[in-house]
């Protein structure tokens, strides 16, 4: 059980990191909303965006900015929508130019774009870089907001080392959490309290819990996250920071750290991985359809997973939504959560999306193991797709009902296996 902890926690004023270039976080890099968890404009670091429309017809984007806590004034402001070109790129060489009405204060926060009228696939990519006059800066790509969720989230690796010549520089970690913008909001704006707890290398906490109340669209940052929380005095490498959100309305948290170094301020910017999903079971990312374990037992109607009573020829079919390549194993469970054997009257097989090519299972198979579901090229074209896992009676139970559970575990996520037959009068394998 993961317990949050209320210790508050209040920080000296924001102040503005240096960092370096970030690897990308996705493939999967086309949407209709874009969401730059952190934008800067004042007079030493500038954000620079770059806007890739790859459709056939113009594509207009809106965006909205989030001033961080402490930047004033505290005011959402409205940008300008602009027009992307067919096939083109759109730049904009600062926030100011992008929100030109931004005041001349410091500006730090997040950046909410979306792309206005027309199809709802109107897709568009995202990409920023903060620099400094030197060039040295850090690049954030822009992210669907989609991907955050409530999940615990961490960020592993993080640093500080004091200055050794000739070995490395003096280097510091610095840790963000933020709140989601609502697009629709339903009343008034919700607080939600966010936690950021540091941990060794072995698992023990270092310092206190932070706390952060926040409002969605509101950032708020940890500058020397080891300092910020009390760590004791002393080099750090491979720390992690916990985020967690404890509050009722399962917003979106955007967290991310960088490790910079204070010599060259050189650094990198990582965003926090979803490492414990709320509402489900196992580990992985918060989201019904890509679930890393499921134990599933009825379909979204209500109805349960069962045969039909006094026949050997019943049969459910579930659809499962894989990815590929990965490793997948399946199983039956019987009422009370335990494998079911074969005496149970069940089995089963997993089949491509088509039903011609058997993957796993067949007659009188009940749990079938590590599963390899191939390379790109070997399905659907090198798309991730569908497959059907039929069940059925196995012919050994033919005077009662067989109700079951059926719980998969895949290492890049599967949905649940929604029924699409259900019932049927009828023996496949």
């Amino acid at each position: 059980m993961r317990i949050a902890p209320k210790l508050l926690r209040r920080l000296a004023p924001l102040l503005l990191l240096l960092a370096a270039t970030a690897a990308a976080q996705t493939t999967d890099g086309f949407h209709a909303s874009q969401v730059f968890p952190v934008v800067v404009d004042n007079l030493s670091f500038v954000s620079r965006f770059a806007f890739r429309n790859p459709n056939p017809t113009p594509v207009t984007i809106s965006a909205t900015y989030y001033p961080a806590q402490t930047v004033v004034p505290a005011t959402v402001m409205a940008c300008p929508s602009f027009v992307v070109n067919p096939g083109a790129d759109r730049i904009f060489t600062s926030l100011r130019e992008l929100c030109p009405g931004l005041d001349p204060s410091t500006q730090f926060g997040m950046l909410y774009t979306i792309s206005v009228g027309g199809s709802p696939a109107a897709v568009y990519s995202a990409y920023s870089r903060v620099s400094n006059p030197l060039g040295n800066g850090f690049t954030v790509e822009g992210f669907a907001p989609n991907e955050f969720t409530s999940a615990t989230s961490s960020v592993a690796g993080l640093r500080r080392l004091a200055n050794a010549p000739g070995i490395n520089p003096e280097t510091q970690s610095n840790c963000f959490v933020g709140n989601l913008p609502e697009l629709a909001p339903n009343g008034v704006a919700p607080v939600t309290p966010f936690t950021v707890t540091l941990y060794d290398s072995a698992g023990a906490q270092l310092g206190s819990t932070v706390v952060f109340n926040l409002a969605p669209g509101k950032i708020a940052r940890l500058s020397d996250v080891f300092a910020a929380v009390g760590a004791p005095p002393g080099n750090y490498d491979g720390a992690r920071a916990e985020f967690f959100e404890s509050g009722p309305e399962e917003p979106g948290m955007v967290a991310f750290c960088t490790v910079q170094d204070n010599t060259s301020f050189g650094a990198d910017f990582r965003i926090a991985k979803q490492e414990v999903p709320d509402g489900s079971i196992g580990l992985g990312a918060q989201d019904g359809h890509a679930q890393r374990v499921t134990n599933a037992s009825e379909d979204v109607l209500g109805r349960p997973f069962e045969l039909a009573v006094g026949s050997a020829n019943s049969s459910n079919t579930h659809v499962m939504a894989f990815k590929h390549p990965d490793w997948i194993q399946c199983r039956l469970l019987d009422l009370f959560g335990a494998e079911a054997p074969p005496s149970y009257g069940l089995e089963m097989r997993l089949v491509s999306e088509n039903g011609l090519v058997v993957i796993a299972g067949g007659t009188g198979v009940v749990a079938f193991g590590r599963t390899y579901l191939g390379d790109k090229t070997d399905r659907n074209q090198g798309a991730n797709t569908r497959y059907l896992l039929q069940v059925e009676a196995n012919g050994s139970n033919t005077g009662s009902s067989r109700a079951y559970s059926l719980r998969c575990e895949s290492g890049s996520g599967h949905s649940e296996g929604e029924v699409v037959a259900y019932k049927e009068a009828i023996n496949r394998f």
